[in-house]
């Protein structure tokens, strides 16, 4: 059982024996036979402040604040119809997780009319497998005992050459699929993206993102094809796909999301294994290398992982302290007769067996901003050394604080006293303890991905050097400053890449998380539960080098 949910259980247990004081009793009978009072304006047990919940508006029509409502406007500022990816996007994958109950809202707020329900859709690979079954193909039962296909197969296809006789299930999948495949390249080239954020109970924490999974569809399938091209000698094609999946990838970023950013980062480490493949199988001319370096400079930077969590993240937290508190005043008030709503909801009707006066909901606010406030701070600092020890420090004091928070004597004390803040604290802590993103985790990832960005794009700076000396450098400094504007230093260690020829070809890589020289070995060459897990680009001897089965 998660942690945090064995958290909330005790502090709901504890709550229920808080003095009850100030519990709105029962209406009699005769005062229910009153004629009604004329409607107030709504009662809300939070203050609506930059200090409680950091933004003021826009509202809900319970009063507190529309969190769902105030991500939806900053994301959609300066979009429009035209320059917005998610319309050729939507036009291409039809996402079926929007579901009929908010596919016409959704459209309406990109401001396109609803695609029809029937059209030229992208085609998942189970789904066409499932097709040729039905239809009687004879591959179909080579599908079904997975002889022909895979998924172990579609990895391979990812990452190296491959023709239609070695995989023809793949191969027409991806010509079902021509037409959204030609959607999804338009969309790459269009700046922004903005995909509506909707929620069934209109909370950021049932934020529905459809868009996020089909984005590692549409990289899977344009990588796949760019290995296609590349065995029939394409490799300006395959290149196109790959230039596409690599924008796809910062365009998912644009998400408000941690889920989004993260979604951003492994789709690019898939383009990036497409650009590895590349170097080690193409006929990479001078002027092909000079092209593609040109496309990976121009691209934008990938979003940061910070932005997510000091606004999307921190909103989610500040909105479920909102859901908790209107439970809590339904619960005190008998408003309503529906049981909350989820563990959120659960906790602010036990938070409400305290009675009104027991929890300090503004309280519970200002600790989420201040956590929220220090795991920004800590994705900040300027190297990855100092933000995992932020991060680390982060860590170890949350976890200090919840062990305090579940030693009933100190509970007792604050029940007995009616110490209205201890009992808020403790409130305050299990939720963050469900919702508190895991910064460090984050971090990781995120210099993960740069790392494997910068590597890959100076294994193009490598090939560029090696087509014109018919060998790679003695040293990565050679390559200042025609080939490089500078050398990255390894992010996971501040020190120089390791680098080293290997005949007229090279290899180059970052130590990876572990901190360790593994010789070039990454998550791949694992076998035996290594931990290998550098991050590494290797630069091929020249010459025609595609390779078929």
């Amino acid at each position: 059982m998660n942690p945090a949910r064995v958290r909330l259980c005790g502090l709901a247990a504890m709550l229920a024996w808080v003095p009850a004081a100030g519990i709105t009793p029962a209406r009699s009978s005769e005062e229910r036979s009153k004629p009604a009072a004329p409607p107030k304006a709504p009662l809300v047990l939070v203050t609506i402040s930059k200090e409680t919940t950091y933004i003021t508006g826009p509202l809900r029509k319970d009063g507190y604040v529309d969190y769902v409502a105030a991500l939806n406007q900053r994301c959609s500022q300066g979009v429009t119809p035209e320059n917005n990816a998610a319309v050729p996007f939507l036009k291409a994958m039809w996402l079926a997780g929007i579901g009929p109950k908010h596919g016409d809202g959704y459209c309406r707020m990109l401001g396109i009319p609803p695609p029809p329900e029937k059209g030229d859709y992208y085609v998942t690979l189970e789904k066409y497998a499932k097709g040729l079954k039905a239809a009687g193909n004879p591959a179909a039962e080579a599908v079904e005992e997975g002889r022909e296909f895979s998924w172990e197969q579609l990895t391979q296809a990812m990452r190296r050459p491959w023709s239609k006789q070695e995989f023809p299930v793949l191969a027409g999948w991806l010509a079902a699929n021509e037409g959204p495949l030609a959607l999804l390249v338009e969309a790459s080239q269009r700046p922004r993206r903005y995909d509506p954020l909707i929620s069934d109970d209109g909370s950021v924490l049932a934020i529905l993102l459809p868009a996020a999974g089909e984005y590692r569809e549409a990289v899977r399938a344009l990588t796949a094809r760019a290995m296609l091209r590349l065995s029939a000698d394409n490799p300006d094609g395959a290149w196109q796909d790959l230039l596409a999946c690599h924008r796809l990838a910062r365009l998912a970023g644009q998400g408000p999301t941690l889920v989004e950013a993260l979604v951003a980062i492994s789709v690019d480490a898939m383009a990036c294994a497409g650009d590895q493949a590349l170097l080690q199988h193409a006929p990479l001319t001078p002027a092909r290398i000079a092209g593609i370096r040109a496309d990976l400079h121009r691209l934008p930077p990938m979003p940061k992982m910070v932005d997510k969590i000091d606004v999307a993240e921190r909103f989610m937290y500040l909105d479920c302290v909102r859901t908790a508190a209107r439970d809590a005043l339904r619960s005190l008030s008998g408003s309503t007769g529906r049981k909350p709503k989820g563990v959120i909801g659960a906790l602010g009707h036990a938070a409400a067996a305290g009675g009104s006066t027991a929890i300090d909901w503004d309280l519970i606010l200002r600790m989420g901003n201040g956590w929220y406030d220090g795991a920004a701070d800590a994705l900040r600092k300027p190297t990855r050394g100092e933000r995992q020890a932020a991060a680390g420090n982060i860590a170890k004091e949350f976890d200090r604080q919840v062990k305090e928070a579940q030693d009933w004597k100190s509970l007792a004390v604050d029940a007995t006293f009616d110490r209205r803040g201890g009992v808020s604290r403790r409130v305050g802590l299990s939720l963050l303890a469900l919702i508190l993103p895991a910064t460090r985790a984050a971090g990781e990832a995120e210099d993960r991905g740069t790392m494997l960005f910068e590597v890959t794009r100076l294994g193009f700076a490598l090939a560029a050097y090696r087509a014109d000396h018919a060998a790679c450098p003695a040293k990565l400094a050679d390559l200042v400053p025609k080939y490089a504007a500078e050398v990255p230093k390894d992010i996971f260690n501040a020190a120089d890449l390791h680098y080293k020829r290997e005949g007229s070809g090279c290899l180059v890589y970052s130590v990876g998380s572990n901190g360790k020289d593994d010789g070039g070995k990454g998550h791949a060459d694992r076998k035996d539960g290594e931990d290998w897990d550098d991050l590494a680009v290797r630069v091929p001897a020249g010459g025609k080098r595609i390779s078929r089965p």
